[in-house]
């Protein structure tokens, strides 16, 4: 045999062992392909079907909510405890659900008076206090400016171009300001508080004392110290808050704090975060929806997932 021939055909084999190996990736390449596609779709099903029983849910739920027309709201109560058998299952699709009344903090959209200029009275010391616990006393002035309605500078502050001069969508919108960091806005266990740990958007103009935390409580009146506000914390812990009534009977709670602070606490929530949970399978997906409550009907606020 000539060495041309032998050249030949070892340049076939070459080439045949060439292809050979292109085949193959591509068979590979096209069975990953395939197998990322029936997972995607597979997610897109599982994700499209999730938001349609979150869905039927959420109307389930909020006609517990609206339902709940008592005159006061606070965790005791068996929708929001954790007591009520809130949970749902559809076939083998399970859906297990949480409620909580939200309106415990400051309402950082309910600052001012109608004027939207001047700050409310009745949250003056509360609004410094809060700062100074923040260390942030210089920020005081300067958020009020961010969010009033008018460009006129107060005191000790500045007007800017990029300042709101209005209510806020969202508690990151106060991120717009280059003194408040993500460290400073959002709390998280390395540090002792935060600023959304005192004000919220979900809130009407009074806070829960009902749902309040230590925090919030430790900046609302002059008068209440420590003392205070274990007698409270104890008292709710057994007994829901239904009115000022209540708050007399909470022992050391003065008489002088409840006065002032008529038209910034309450008893009852406007709105409530619902977070569910979608099992099926081994896959899982978490939604948070928040309502607001306006007589016997809630609308959907935000949705998240």
């Amino acid at each position: 045999m000539s060495v041309g021939c032998r050249s030949s055909r070892g340049f076939i084999l070459v080439v045949v062992m060439f292809m050979s190996v292109l085949i193959l990736s591509a068979a590979t390449s096209l069975a990953w392909f395939a197998r990322l596609e029936m997972r995607r779709v597979s997610d897109e099903e599982f994700a499209m079907v999730s938001r349609s029983l979150v869905d039927v849910v959420r109307v389930k739920v909020s006609g517990w909510i609206a339902g709940d027309n008592n005159e006061y709201d606070s965790g005791l109560e068996p929708l929001y405890s954790g007591e009520f058998p809130l949970s749902l299952s559809f076939n083998d699709w399970d859906v297990t659900i949480k409620v909580t009344p939200l309106d415990g903090q400051f309402p950082i959209n309910g600052i001012f008076l109608p004027d939207g200029m001047t700050l409310r009275g009745e949250l003056e010391y509360p609004w410094n206090r809060i700062w100074t616990r923040l260390n942030a006393v210089l920020l005081s002035a300067v958020v009020l400016d961010f969010l009033d309605k008018d460009s006129l500078p107060r005191p000790g502050s500045r007007e800017e171009d990029f300042f709101l001069n209005r209510k806020i969508s969202d508690m990151s919108e106060l991120l717009n300001l280059p003194e408040i960091t993500p460290g400073l806005l959002y709390k998280d266990v390395s540090k002792e508080t935060a600023i959304d740990e005192f004000f919220t958007i979900y809130t009407d103009d009074k806070i829960n004392v009902n749902l309040a935390t230590e925090q919030v409580l430790s900046v609302l009146d002059s008068d209440i110290d420590a003392g205070v506000i274990n007698s409270l914390l104890a008292f709710r812990a057994t007994e829901s808050i239904k009115n000022s009534k209540d708050l007399i009977r909470i022992p050391g709670f003065p008489a002088s704090a409840t006065a002032r602070l008529n038209n910034v606490i309450g008893y009852k929530s406007s709105y409530f975060a619902i977070d569910m949970k979608v099992e099926h399978a081994n896959s899982e997906r978490n939604f948070k929806i928040f309502l607001k409550r306006t007589g016997n009907t809630c609308q959907i606020i935000n949705w998240r997932e």
